[in-house]
């Protein structure tokens, strides 16, 4: 799965899956991170703009409480002690709300020819280049076919944060997936209500 966001700043999220245990094949499952400035960290080094020489950086272990992400949460329910987890609800809000905008695309998108066609990404070399690995780990290892086969490519969604809700042009499908329906009996009380 590959999908790309973009902040106000220009500054890029780039979500790049590659994680089926297939015979060969090439797996990749990390964070990149691109500035505004044009520079970029891979696999731990820093590419100034313009640079294909990365530089080694130093980045601290956070701290995490023992059991993880998971087993940090489940221990502070059992407590009653929100401050035994890693985070708080907001943050862990933040920390995934991006991954559900850019599945809102997906789920939004139709289906189109697999081929190197479907990659345009304007001028935005790094995303093309995501998308190309991608799309050529696709033919040459896993053996799908560009005859017949098809991706799927959501639309480029806007996103207003401070309302958390979708703008401009589809805004009304992609914001009738922020919140699928409850199931009677399981319904999630809005903030007012807790």
């Amino acid at each position: 799965m590959y999908a790309i966001a973009e902040y106000p700043n220009g500054q890029q999220v780039m979500f790049n899956v590659r994680n089926v245990n297939y015979q060969d094949y090439y797996q990749q499952v990390e964070n990149e991170y691109y500035f505004e400035d044009g520079g970029k960290i891979i696999r731990g080094l820093y590419y100034p703009k313009g640079s294909n020489e990365g530089e080694p950086i130093e980045v601290a272990d956070g701290a995490v409480t023992p059991g993880g992400n998971w087993g940090s949460f489940i221990a502070a329910c059992r407590a009653g002690d929100p401050d035994m987890a890693n985070g708080t609800a907001i943050e862990a809000h933040y920390g995934c709300v991006l991954g559900h905008l850019m599945n809102n695309s997906y789920r939004l998108g139709s289906k189109v020819p697999f081929n190197a066609r479907a990659g345009k990404f304007g001028d935005n070399a790094d995303a093309h280049d995501h998308f190309m690995a991608l799309h050529e780990i696709m033919r040459d290892q896993v053996g799908v076919p560009e005859d017949g086969a098809e991706y799927t490519v959501g639309p480029w969604l806007t996103y207003d944060p401070a309302t958390e809700r979708h703008t401009g042009e589809f805004a009304a499908e992609a914001n009738a997936l922020i919140k699928d329906p409850n199931r009677s009996g399981f319904e999630v009380p809005d903030a007012a209500h807790v």
